[in-house]
Formats: C-alpha cells, structure tokens, sequence
C-alpha cells in the first residue's frame, strides 16, 4: 500500500488540488487543524526532510511562502504556522515529506505554543560543539557556492559568546544515514 500523500500524486483520492507542476503539489485536505490549511508536498517519496535534494526542498519552501502571502491576502488571517513533521518523534503521521501552512487568528486556541526551557551550560556547550563540528564536516564533503560560503561564515570568536569547538574523531561517513534510518516512520 502506497503512502497517502503518494496516493495525492497520483490523483488517487478526492484531495483539492490547488497546484501542480513537475515536482510538487500543493492541495487542500479534507482533515486540517483550521479552515484554509494548505499542504505543499514534493511529488517524489522523500520520508524525511533531510532525503529531499536541496532545490527541491528551496522550491517547497518558496511555495510555503506564497500560500502563506495568498492566505492573510484573503482568508484575512493573522498569522501562520508553516510545519515540517519530520520524523516520528517530530509527530510525523504521513512516512512523506510536506509543508503545511496553518492559517492562524488571534485567540484561536489551537495549542501550537510551547514554553522554552533554559539549557545547563554543560548541555548548551556540548550541543552547540556538536552540532557545529557536524556542519563543518557536512560542509567539507560538499562544494559550497559562493553565495553559501557567505551565509555558513562564522563569526569571529571575540565576535560570539558562544563556547569554542573543541576538536572530536569524525564519525564514519554513512554514520548520518544510518541515524536517519531510525528516524524513518
């Protein structure tokens, strides 16, 4: 049995299809959290966000976006919620990939909000190093345009409060693919 999202691009349900081209769809769905939720999924079966190639996950994203500028333009919204489900602790119900642009009001109550919680110096700095050696090895294994060499710059260490990154053994290669396999719903 195929993914329900899949069954969309194939035009195998009755969902709304509001606009289609090579790679994406965007639809209305018949279970939404308010009127006037939108759905922009890739038409290709990517799982997880981090499976979609990145044009694709920028063209998503632009048309997240202008539904987003389409909906306060005549829903006469507030606000909106655009979310990626990713994964199955992320709350991901459908194993595809889609962006869903929630139209929000002021006082709707829908329960989207969550309170932050202060991070120990100790989880903070061993988050923080973490993740920043992963971007500088990820950013290695692949040629950077210019215009993304600018944006991954860090800044200087007397330019941050943040901890330093201290030096750590590099995970195998496909060590990255093999976490996210546990992460498939």
């Amino acid at each position: 049995m195929k993914c329900d999202y899949c069954e969309i691009v194939e035009q195998k349900t009755n969902a709304s299809i509001l606009y289609e081209d090579s790679d994406t769809l965007i639809v209305v769905k018949d279970m939404v959290l308010t009127p006037g939720q939108i759905t922009v999924i890739p038409k290709q079966h990517f799982t997880i966000v981090e499976m979609i190639p990145p044009k694709l996950l920028q063209k998503c994203s632009l048309l997240a976006n202008k539904v987003s500028i389409a909906s306060f333009d005549t829903l006469g919204i507030q606000g909106t919620n655009i979310i990626i489900q990713n994964g199955l602790a992320g709350g991901q119900k459908v194993p595809h990939v889609a962006l869903e642009i929630i139209p929000r009001k002021e006082n709707d109550t829908l329960p989207l909000q969550w309170q932050p919680k202060p991070l120990s110096e100790v989880d903070l700095e061993t988050t923080f190093t973490a993740l920043q050696d992963e971007l500088k090895r990820e950013h290695k294994q692949q040629p950077a345009t210019p215009e993304e060499n600018s944006q991954l710059q860090q800044p200087s260490s007397e330019s941050t409060s943040q901890p330093s990154s201290k030096p750590k053994e590099s995970p195998a290669p496909d060590s990255y693919l093999l976490k996210s396999l546990k992460r498939l719903p």
